[in-house]
């Protein structure tokens, strides 16, 4: 069976940690290790939008930052004199990764549960190592849960890529989506069941993309019980401290 750089087959992901509670002032919080892929999320509200006119009496406001560290991406941004990349504007990567995250969350997050208010998910990608909008997925999902903000479901999320030579890859490396020509991404609802979204690039003929969206389904199946995991035993912790 074919192996990948780093000793993984084409099937297997990296391993993923998960810690929660990372950051007191927020309302939940989480960290996520996807390998060497390093992503925070802290979860603020509900709490009033910071415009009044963005009010709603039926639903309430979501609204999602993610933004990358100075060395996130290997290099020093501020070191490097590209002001563009330290201005307020979010970055082409950060843009991305805040895409995805809000298509990932959107038909998940119930809304309604706190109309007239707003909950704000603040995203730190620390270090971009391959697969990002999968781990800012997996760190939002998580932080949400513990700020105790109603959702349909724990959201989970993976990808692949297909790399020339090698193969359709599982959770692929910085280096492997660099490679690739082709890329999958999805976020489901494991338990309620349902992707939340999809995303393909690259040319996939019809059998090519229904074997790497199960695959991908495979993927965010792992990290579903390791999210759950994480979540049931933060919550007998906090119930044994009660």
């Amino acid at each position: 069976m074919p192996h990948r750089a780093d000793g993984r087959t084409l099937e297997q992901t990296r391993a993923l940690v998960v810690a929660l509670d990372v950051v007191r002032a927020s309302a939940g919080s989480a960290y996520v290790e996807l390998g060497d892929t390093k992503v925070s999320c802290a979860v603020y509200g509900p709490r009033h939008p910071a415009r009044a006119a963005d009010a709603s009496v039926a639903r309430g406001l979501v609204d999602v930052d993610v933004r990358f560290a100075p060395f996130a991406l290997g290099e020093d941004i501020h070191a490097s004199g590209d002001k563009s990349l330290t201005s307020s504007a979010p970055t082409a990567a950060e843009s991305r990764c805040a895409d995805a995250l809000r298509r990932a969350l959107a038909p998940v997050i119930l809304t309604e549960t706190f109309a007239k208010t707003q909950v704000d998910i603040y995203v730190t990608v620390i270090d971009a190592r391959g697969s990002e909008d999968a781990a800012c997925v997996l760190a939002a999902s998580a932080a949400l849960a513990r700020a105790g903000v109603e959702c349909r479901d724990v959201t989970s999320a993976c990808s692949c890529a297909r790399v020339p030579n090698v193969g359709v890859v599982l959770d692929p490396t910085q280096d492997e989506v660099a490679q690739s020509d082709g890329l999958v991404f999805v976020a489901q609802m494991c338990k309620v069941g349902g992707y939340t979204t999809t995303e393909v690039s690259g040319r996939w003929d019809a059998d090519a993309t229904a074997a790497a969206l199960d695959a991908a389904s495979a993927g965010c199946q792992r990290f579903d019980a390791t999210i759950r995991d994480a979540l049931r035993a933060a919550s007998e912790g906090r119930a044994a401290s009660a």
